[in-house]
Formats: structure tokens, C-alpha cells, sequence
């Protein structure tokens, strides 16, 4: 079996652009030769063991303008997040609140502690290290995107006749705003960052958990799912798309670490 590097030499030849990142992988099971092009442009090509090296830059070179189109569509649709340095008067959106970071060096007492939104649009945190500031950050959007989850959801529940349905908020990395765990955990789970989208992309990810909590028969995303989301929500595919534009822009706790800044617990 002709090794990687190999193919790399043959697809070098072509002079292909620098920024498609080509590599090669042989796979066992493929019997023809096929392209991904990944997120943010990256180009795979995807070999079965028998295949000779002429034969396989042969088919890149002859798929060069399909490449070409998708590795712009690629690009342009590759994640772009917001990134933090949490500095004064810096600006954060919870549930479509706009309000500036406001560190101080104690907490009044009457207002109960930090972090905190007051009337006038300020987030308060304690100053402390960014990654400390961070995670109240993160944790006051916790807290309060949790209390609109199950204030919000409880419509749903009576509608679709769900019963016993838990919620959480929590971190679920880069690629999901939301899930829905069927029983026994029976949980719908909104990300945390899910509550620094508008208002209606944070509605549609809660109503489209909520309709697989309603158990639908049939593939996850079938008819009966699709029945549900236009009852509950009949724009939501305009939504979705929104969702996949603006969501690629959002914070999803990204911070800007300078050199006296340092992970500690």
C-alpha cells in the first residue's frame, strides 16, 4: 500500500493554493477516492488503500473548481467568536440586555454581592483575575438564563403535554446551543452562551428542545418534529438560519490572556 506522503508529493505537483491545507488520509474502507472540505476551508482527500498516487491527483486536479467554490463557502462560514479581555465598561448581551462590566473592589452590601445586572445597565463583578471575572461571568449567566428556562418552558410543557421534564445550563462546548437527553435523565440542556444570542435565536433553541421532549415518533428531525416546531414556533427555520450567521459571531467564553494573566484554580 503506497504510503501518505506519497500522495502529498502527487497533489504538491499540482500547485494547488496554500490555503486549502491539504491533507490525505487512506481509509480501509473506501473503495473510490472522495474530497471534504472542512470547517474553515481545510481540504481533505480521502484514498482507498488500492489507489495509485497519478490516479488520485488526476480526480483533485479535475474537482479543482468544485474545491474552489466550497472552500470559499467553507471560509466565509467558518466560526469567528468574540473573545473577552473583561475590562471595564466592556460589553456583554444576556437575554437581550445590553449592559457594560463595572469591576469594583468590594460589593455594597445592599446589594447583595456580585456579579449583578443593576437598574442602569451595569454588570458588576468583584476585580479580581480575568479567569476569576470569567467564570462569575459565566456563572450569572448560569443562574439567570436557568430561571427564564424553566419560567419559559413551562408553556411548552403544558402544550405539549410533557411531564417531568428536568433543565439545566451548562457548558456544551462549540458546536451545540442545545439538547434533549430522553428519559430516564428526561433534560432539556440550553448552553450557557445560548442567552448572549437574541432574544428569538434564544427562544427558537429552547422551542426546538422542547418539541423532542414531546417524544415524537419517527427520525429525530422527521415530520413529527417538524409538525411540532410549526405549531410552537412557525418561523423557525428562518431562525435556524439566523442561528448558523449570528451564532458563529457569539461568545462562548473566549478571553484574551495577557502575559500576567495565568490559569490558576
Amino acid at each position: 500500500m503506497t504510503g501518505p506522503h506519497t500522495f502529498q508529493a502527487a497533489l504538491a505537483a499540482l500547485g494547488l493554493p496554500p490555503e486549502w491545507r491539504v491533507e490525505v488520509a487512506i481509509r480501509p474502507r473506501r473503495r473510490t477516492t472522495g474530497i471534504q472540505v472542512k470547517a474553515g476551508g481545510r481540504v481533505a482527500v480521502l484514498i482507498p488503500p488500492a489507489a495509485e498516487p497519478e490516479q488520485v491527483a488526476r480526480f483533485v486536479g479535475s474537482r479543482r473548481r468544485w474545491i474552489t467554490e466550497k472552500v470559499r463557502t467553507a471560509a466565509a462560514l467558518a466560526p469567528n467568536h468574540a473573545v473577552k479581555e473583561f475590562t471595564d465598561d466592556e460589553e456583554f448581551v444576556l437575554l437581550g440586555r445590553r449592559c457594560r462590566l463595572q469591576l469594583v473592589d468590594a460589593p455594597p452590601a445592599e446589594r447583595g454581592g456580585c456579579p449583578e445586572i443593576t437598574s442602569d445597565g451595569a454588570l458588576r463583578v468583584r476585580r479580581q483575575r480575568p479567569e476569576l471575572v470569567r467564570r462569575a461571568v459565566i456563572g450569572l449567566y448560569q443562574q439567570v438564563g436557568l430561571a427564564w428556562l424553566r419560567r419559559e418552558g413551562r408553556k411548552y410543557e403544558v402544550d405539549g403535554h410533557i411531564t417531568g421534564l428536568n433543565y439545566v445550563v451548562r457548558d456544551l462546548g462549540r458546536r451545540r446551543w442545545g439538547i434533549y437527553e430522553g428519559r430516564p435523565k428526561h433534560t432539556t440542556t440550553l448552553h450557557w452562551a445560548a442567552f448572549g444570542l437574541p432574544m428569538r435565536l434564544v427562544e427558537y433553541v429552547l422551542v426546538h428542545e422542547q418539541a423532542h421532549a414531546t417524544q415524537p415518533g419517527g427520525p429525530a428531525h422527521g415530520r413529527e418534529w417538524q409538525r411540532r416546531m410549526n405549531l410552537w414556533m412557525p418561523d423557525w427555520q428562518q431562525r435556524q438560519t439566523e442561528l448558523t450567521e449570528i451564532g458563529r459571531h457569539a461568545w462562548l467564553g473566549d478571553w484574551k490572556r495577557t502575559s500576567s494573566s495565568t490559569d490558576r484554580p
